[in-house]
């Protein structure tokens, strides 16, 4: 073998030469061989990638993306606009005042309100009413909570000016639970997290932006009042009410319509009044062409004719109306809504904690 070699040289060289070539293509050959491999594996992910995305609704487009973020700009606009609306109704201070300035307060405000009940024909439950604050009639209020009862008694005679405005049949009943302050407490946190979720205990949210008041009354009136109180209460421009509770009774929902309760009303013939001989036609005999009296065919049966209505007159009313103008009792419990006042956010924002 080694003489071959010597011998033929160039062979030998030639012959290395291709074997080199040979085992350098079969390993470049497995290299990209494992390139390739991994380069589809690649791209089969990808496209399954693509299609997954692809099949979603909305699919992510240039379009797509678009109107999503339009949506977006749109939704915080609204937010914008609703957060402005909601900051209306924060009072501009809330600060504590005196004891007997607040006494002093309760008793004008008191004033006013039953003189406006008096004016409209409201009936109220007399010298016992006191807006809901019986409790301070013979006594002060809590120095830290003045602060509390002066803002609910604002909101208290904006309430009952709807109520008078409305002139309800009377203002029944009056409820006012003892606020957190009135107790030494401090304001509760809500009870609910979003969507109405419980919170557990010692799970850490943020305080609400306000407090609720919360007020019930009791009124009698018709169901138009009733309406025009609910709307004017839900859209009053200086006040947050909130409605929890409504509860409606009829006053004749023990009791069912009587036979007696069904009204007619009897036309009256026209021109009765006029006739100087009533019942004079009715004694006179026919007056016959061929002189025979009293003569009639029993076959023949004449149709009545109804008399023509003359234009304009839609006839009379028959029927009396007997359900649904009956009054109505109406229990209402309300929150009015607290809001933290502009000058304590304004100092929150200044003295960050």
């Amino acid at each position: 073998m080694g003489s071959w070699i010597k011998n033929n040289t160039f062979e030998a060289f030639l012959l290395l030469l291709v074997i080199g070539v040979a085992g350098l293509s079969y390993w470049h050959g497995g290299k990209k061989g494992q390139v390739y491999d991994e380069a589809k594996e690649s791209y089969e992910g990808l496209d399954a990638a693509v299609r997954q995305l692809h099949a979603k609704r909305p699919s992510p487009t240039t379009d797509n993306a678009d109107d999503f973020e339009k949506q977006v700009d749109e939704y915080e606009q609204t937010v914008s606009d609703l957060q402005a609306k909601m900051l209306t109704y924060r009072p501009d201070k809330f600060e504590a005042i005196s004891p007997p300035k607040f006494i002093e307060n309760l008793n004008a405000v008191r004033v006013e309100v039953t003189n406006a009940f008096d004016a409209q024909g409201v009936e109220y439950p007399g010298d016992q009413f006191y807006l809901g604050f019986k409790n301070y009639t013979g006594g002060l209020p809590k120095e830290g909570a003045t602060a509390h009862l002066n803002y609910q008694l604002s909101a208290m005679k904006a309430l009952f000016d709807v109520v008078s405005a409305a002139k309800p049949s009377a203002l029944l009943n009056v409820h006012r639970g003892l606020l957190a302050v009135e107790k030494d407490k401090a304001p509760e946190p809500a009870a609910r997290g979003r969507g109405g979720r419980r919170v557990a205990r010692g799970t850490s949210q943020k305080e609400p932006p306000f407090e609720s008041l919360p007020v019930e009354i009791s009124f009698a009136s018709s169901e138009p009042v009733m309406r025009k109180i609910m709307s004017d209460l839900t859209s009053h421009p200086d006040y947050y009410f909130v409605v929890r509770s409504l509860r409606i009774q009829n006053e004749k929902r023990d009791q069912s319509p009587a036979k007696d309760d069904v009204e007619f009303d009897v036309p009256e013939e026209e021109g009765a009044e006029d006739d100087p001989f009533p019942g004079f036609e009715d004694e006179l005999p026919a007056d016959d062409a061929d002189g025979s009296v009293g003569l009639e065919d029993p076959g023949v049966v004449e149709e009545p004719v109804a008399p023509a209505l003359a234009e304009g007159d839609k006839g009379s009313r028959v029927l009396g109306q007997i359900l649904g103008a009956e009054q109505i009792n109406v229990h209402l419990e309300l929150d009015i809504l607290l809001f933290k006042a502009a000058e304590a956010d304004a100092g929150e924002k200044k003295n960050p904690s």
